[in-house]
């Protein structure tokens, strides 16, 4: 870093490292410790400058560290004296808490001390669509007693990606399906070796690794035979089976479908500037399609899961055949379908009504 500094700034490389003045180097902790808090300050000064006396928006998010303390990342949203829309890291900061008064405390206290005024918020951000935390509605309620325009504002691609993941993971059988994807990924990547050749395929290889090819599948099967424990081969045995199974393929294309569909909405969400007028439309364009896919769409995708159960060496059961709940479930069974009348009616239907 030193010599990074010093390559531009010739009066800093007169007197650091071989220059330096009775063999100082600066390097020891301390210096680093006293460089890095002149740099962070000048830098935090040259973001002030930069907003003066304008609104902005304060963006938080929060997350422990490695040594289980609460780090709270604070960042500022503004528009430059250009018109140019900014967004600049500011601060990070230790907080005992995360209970709503104790980081509008921090925060306050950060602002105050570089000289920007609280009443001058116009946006608050938090990351916490998810569950909608009590810390953080108490938080924004918080500012917005002192400042009335200071608006909470979350992401709304966000917010649309958590919507169509809980709603459809109220039908069990995709709730089941997004936990066994989950296990089956920490199975892969469990192995910093494993993890480490996935993401050196290639970019067209990641298609095809998605779609359980070779490569991933050809991984699971190694550990299932040179796992190092029994349970590392006894989870692998358990991912391999459940991946190769007909209705685990089923609801990946499914999601797969229903996502890309719903992506285009997504981008479009996520653009810095967006006319309220264009996002309704979308909003209808995109619930048409989906529509669309409930009413026609059945039989191309069963095409397409066969077609790739054929392709993989994947069971394809009989269709026609009744349906028999799994164990557990069979009892609660009132009526008697089919297979298809199952993976059509309860798990493609339910979930796009969803």
């Amino acid at each position: 870093m030193i010599k990074l500094i010093a390559s531009y700034n010739d009066e800093v490389a007169r007197t650091v490292l071989e220059n330096a003045p009775y063999n100082a180097k600066y390097t020891s902790h301390q210096i680093q410790k006293e460089i890095l808090h002149i740099l962070s300050n000048k830098v935090r000064k040259h973001i002030c400058e930069e907003i003066g006396d304008s609104k902005f928006c304060i963006v938080v998010d929060e997350a422990r560290d490695e040594s289980k303390r609460e780090q709270m990342a604070l960042v500022l949203r503004f528009v430059d004296i250009h018109g140019f829309i900014q967004e600049r890291f500011f601060d990070l900061v230790h907080v005992k808490d995360t209970t709503s008064l104790t980081p509008k405390q921090e925060l306050c206290g950060i602002l105050s001390q570089h000289g920007l005024d609280v009443s001058n918020i116009r946006g608050q951000g938090y990351d916490g669509a998810s569950n909608m935390r009590g810390e953080w509605n108490g938080l924004q309620a918080l500012f917005l007693k002192d400042c009335l325009y200071a608006y909470y504002i979350h992401c709304f691609a966000h917010r649309l990606q958590l919507a169509l993941v809980a709603a459809s993971r109220e039908v069990i059988p995709v709730h089941q399906f997004f936990s066994k994807l989950t296990f089956i990924v920490n199975i892969i990547c469990s192995s910093s070796k494993r993890h480490d050749e996935l993401h050196a395929a290639k970019t067209d290889e990641i298609v095809h690794l998605l779609e359980f090819d070779e490569l991933e599948t050809g991984k699971i099967k190694l550990i299932i035979v040179d796992g190092s424990t029994y349970s590392q081969r006894g989870d692998a045995d358990s991912a391999y089976n459940t991946q190769t199974s007909f209705e685990f393929v089923l609801i990946l294309h499914l999601m797969k479908d229903m996502m890309g569909i719903t992506d285009i909405l997504c981008q479009a969400l996520q653009k810095q500037s967006q006319d309220i007028v264009n996002a309704v439309q979308l909003v209808h364009s995109t619930k048409t399609l989906i529509q669309n896919m409930r009413d026609d769409r059945w039989e191309e995708l069963l095409k397409n899961v066969k077609s790739f159960c054929e392709q993989h060496d994947i069971l394809i059961p009989d269709l026609t055949a009744s349906y028999v709940a799994r164990q557990g479930r069979s009892r609660h069974q009132k009526d008697h379908i089919t297979v298809e009348h199952y993976f059509r009616v309860e798990i493609f239907l339910v979930t796009i009504d969803k």
